[in-house]
């Protein structure tokens, strides 16, 4: 956005398009630290005890004036007329959801913290989102003011186009008809299914049931919130079982993925079956997102290399491999050290991933 390039992106998980969606917006409300602020006032003042989430065990994850706190900022929120600043104000109150529930911060997946833990925790929804909103407003303030001196917004608004849509990137084509092809692309795919590694989907779960989905985009399946698994079930690797035939053609593909699966241990007993799934689902995102790209268009990935059975998935050699299978050219392969990443400290998958690998590859 600071070179005021038009905008693409997707993801399968609503939280994440939210976030994107406030990040990318062409107009934004300047005020918005002051109707946050209005919002706190608003909050603070009502009187009313109704809960406002239909989230089912709504008592194992909040406690009681947890839960009329967070139902006074949702009522707050919603009284706002402008959609971004709503936006602006979810994403704002999905962080506070995460710092005030009985929810364990120190992973992914929902496990609740232990009785003495929560009965000992005071803490207060309004006093967090007031803090949040404040801080939220001074770093996209700052943003935008980036993007101003880099003459990317013009009368208030960003000078190009900004798209994100809530789709599974296997089905995405349709989505990016009118506007693709691409000339650039920079993502970072999940480390292997979620339900396994990291669960984005469950990180996603109690957030979601406090936040108007419409708002998202009119199209959420509400069904996603049916399970606190439902998202990443959804997900590269969730479901659907494979054919004696895509295992073969995704083994012609990577040779090394191929040695690495025929490596693996007998325990556990569903290690093989969930690194060819996720695979799978990985080369027909990767062939649906290359054919939406323009031939000598770049692609750059950020990946990170898992653990299976206590052996690292080589997942930048399998990810060159199956790249090259489908006409695209590594130009390049650098190594980031992870020195400081926002995550939560034990995840079983990734506890010992301590560096990146970022890909630079070429469309041929």
């Amino acid at each position: 956005m600071h070179y005021a390039l038009n905008v693409y992106g997707a993801d399968i998980n609503p939280l994440a398009v939210l976030i994107s969606r406030v990040r990318t917006a062409r107009k934004v409300e300047f005020a918005i630290g002051a109707i946050g602020a209005s919002v706190v006032k608003r909050a603070r003042a009502d009187r009313r005890f109704g809960i406002e989430t239909t989230l089912a065990n709504r008592d194992k994850w909040f406690r009681l004036e947890v839960l009329t706190e967070l139902s006074k900022l949702r009522r707050a929120i919603r009284s706002c007329e402008e959609l971004w600043a709503r936006r602006f104000l979810w994403v704002t109150l999905a962080e506070t959801v995460r710092l005030t529930s009985n929810d364990r911060t120190s992973t992914y997946k929902l496990h609740a913290r232990p009785k003495h833990e929560i009965d000992g925790r005071n803490v207060s929804p309004i006093d967090v989102f007031s803090d949040l909103v404040s801080r939220n407003a001074d770093s996209f303030a700052f943003f935008r003011k980036k993007l101003r001196d880099a003459n990317a917004v013009s009368h208030a608004r960003y000078r190009a186009s900004t798209d994100i849509a809530l789709v599974d990137n296997r089905e995405s084509k349709k989505c990016w008809a009118d506007v693709a092809p691409f000339d650039l692309m920079m993502t970072s795919p999940p480390y292997g299914d979620n339900q396994t590694t990291v669960t984005y989907g469950q990180h996603s779960y109690l957030p979601l049931n406090w936040i108007d989905l419409a708002d998202i985009d009119p199209k959420v399946d509400t069904e996603l919130l049916r399970t606190t698994q439902e998202i990443d079930r959804r997900s590269l690797g969730g479901r659907d079982p494979v054919s004696n035939e895509e295992e073969e053609r995704l083994f012609a593909a990577s040779t090394t993925l191929k040695n690495f699966a025929e490596a693996l241990p007998d325990t556990p007993s569903d290690g093989h079956i969930r690194l060819v799934r996720f695979y799978r689902d990985f080369q027909a995102s990767l062939e649906a997102m290359i054919g939406q790209m323009r031939q000598n268009s770049y692609m750059i990935w950020t990946v990170g290399n898992r653990n299976i059975a206590g052996k690292q998935v080589p997942t930048d050699t399998v990810l060159s491999e199956l790249m090259e299978h489908a006409k695209c050219s590594t130009v390049t392969m650098l190594t980031r050290r992870i020195h400081h990443k926002r995550m939560p400290d034990r995840n079983a998958s990734s506890a010992t991933m301590r560096e990146e690998k970022i890909l630079l590859l070429r469309k041929r």
